[in-house]
């Protein structure tokens, strides 16, 4: 990772060689980052391709005690509904983000003066713990001076401000944004390191559903350790304890992951960076890491015993015995359902993934190991691509995040959303199992939907799903 001295961190796909663009077998797909320098894909097409202020927005949605000034025009604001559409509330429980509104004339000027007014209204009015200063793509072509702002306003109004540049244009990777709300969260919240350590650990956790953040508490406090998980569902007063934790883990290595290593930086409080504990065996091994590194590997091999004796019967009965599942998630999680999948005794048709890159490796190479000439696509957003990808390959089942759903049902396949759904843990576990049941349980609802039509002409499906497709020439 970067330097915290920069006001942003540099993109993913410098940092990581980050892949937005891709599609072949998962054999290719490993060969391209065995290379020194990774040959970075374009589109000549994008269908609707979501950026880094997205999901800087849906990261900051759930910390308490917060106001968020969106910095641009109020068409920039609309990104902050996404959290509260798809978890069905405010996000961060009190709905509480302004936006400045710049007209035509103040994007090509500037608007500090308004920027100003805004943060000292929202301080009034609210009283709240900390402010939170996102810029937009607009800020950065006017070049407001925010952090000017920034450092004035929080020494007169005596609370936290704290900026965070999404410009929009820094990466092609919309998780980009998790790393600009992390970089920031690290270098204006999180205290050195003074001692003694405590006897808790930082639970990272940015952008899961609730459900999961608590299964995840739940299995660290089986294990006799004192949680402090943050920054979603957290204050800033989580955020002040981080430094003085034994550890952290995350539930999301792929987004989480920068902020675990400022931390481990700026504090020298440990991060395990391990894959997500969702199935069986990937959460077994997520708490004997965190056992082995407190001491309590016993505990841990107990804990596991006692959950894997309650999920037997779900084992035993196979419940996706010869389903074909074709996932459409972020890496992280997909890399990780696909051994949850074949745990349950389904085979996976196919993976669309948001993106690609170096931190992917290990679970690549396993992904290798097992199914060689399976077809990974790499695109966020990419609802075409995805449909040419299902009519080809027709699997059983359908697993998502979002995406094309109702298209999806409209080709007769039966579909689970995790979007907002628990999949972490052994919980998460029969969770899932249970909603992949009922799903294929479900066959007429699917059957009522096929061949209800798609907003695609059939000249789209006669090219190939990686038509616009094409290699970066240099």
């Amino acid at each position: 990772m970067n330097s915290l001295s920069g006001k942003a961190p540099s993109s993913r796909e410098k940092r990581l060689d980050t892949l937005s663009a891709y599609l072949n077998e998962a054999t290719a797909l490993l060969e391209v980052f065995r290379s020194d320098e990774v040959d970075q894909r374009i589109r000549t097409f994008s269908q609707a391709t979501p950026d880094d202020l997205f999901v800087a927005l849906e990261a900051l949605a759930d910390i308490r005690g917060a106001v968020t000034v969106i910095h641009g025009p109020r068409g920039c604001a609309a990104s902050r509904l996404r959290p509260v559409l798809r978890r069905g509330g405010s996000g961060n429980g009190e709905g509480r983000f302004v936006v400045t509104n710049l007209t035509q004339r103040e994007t090509i000027l500037g608007a500090d003066g308004k920027l100003r007014a805004a943060i000292a209204a929202v301080c009034r009015r609210h009283r709240p713990q900390v402010v939170f200063v996102v810029a937009t793509p607009t800020v950065a072509i006017n070049n407001d001076d925010i952090l000017s702002v920034v450092n004035e306003l929080s020494e007169e109004l005596g609370t936290p401000i704290v900026p965070v540049f999404s410009s929009g244009f820094a990466s092609k990777a919309a998780i980009q944004g998790s790393d600009q709300v992390s970089h920031s969260l690290a270098k204006r919240l999180i205290p050195p390191f003074t001692g003694p350590r405590g006897e808790h650990a930082n639970l990272l956790s940015i952008d899961e559903p609730a459900a999961d953040r608590r299964e995840g508490e739940r299995l660290l406090a089986a294990l006799g350790l004192q949680v402090n998980s943050f920054p979603s569902g957290a204050g800033p007063d989580a955020l002040a304890r981080a430094a003085a934790a034994r550890l952290s883990v995350s539930l999301n290595f792929d987004t989480a992951g920068y902020l675990g290593e400022a931390l481990q930086r700026r504090a020298d409080v440990p991060f395990l960076p391990l894959p997500r504990p969702i199935g069986l065996q990937a959460t077994r091994h997520w708490l004997e890491a965190v056992g082995a590194a407190t001491g309590r590997q016993d505990l841990a091999r107990q804990l596991h015993g006692r959950e894997a004796v309650i999920l037997s019967p779900l084992l035993e009965k196979t419940p996706l015995r010869g389903t074909r599942v074709y996932l459409s998630l972020d890496p992280a999680t997909a890399l990780a359902v696909v051994d949850l999948v074949r745990e349950l005794g389904g085979d996976v048709a196919g993976l669309s993934v948001d993106h690609l890159d170096r931190l992917h490796l290990a679970g690549l190479g396993s992904l290798l190991e097992r199914i060689p000439a399976l077809q990974v696509h790499v695109g966020h957003g990419q609802g075409f691509e995805e449909l040419n990808l299902l009519r080809r390959l027709k699997p059983d089942l359908y697993v998502g995040a979002g995406g094309p759903l109702v298209q999806v049902a409209r080709l007769g396949i039966p579909a689970v959303s995790l979007a907002g759904e628990p999949i972490v843990g052994y919980r998460g576990m029969a969770s899932f199992a249970r909603k992949a049941v009922n799903a294929l349980r479900n066959q007429r609802y699917v059957a009522g939907l096929a061949g209800g039509g798609h907003p695609y002409a059939a000249a789209w499906f006669q090219r190939s799903p990686d038509w616009h497709i094409k290699q970066e020439v240099r």
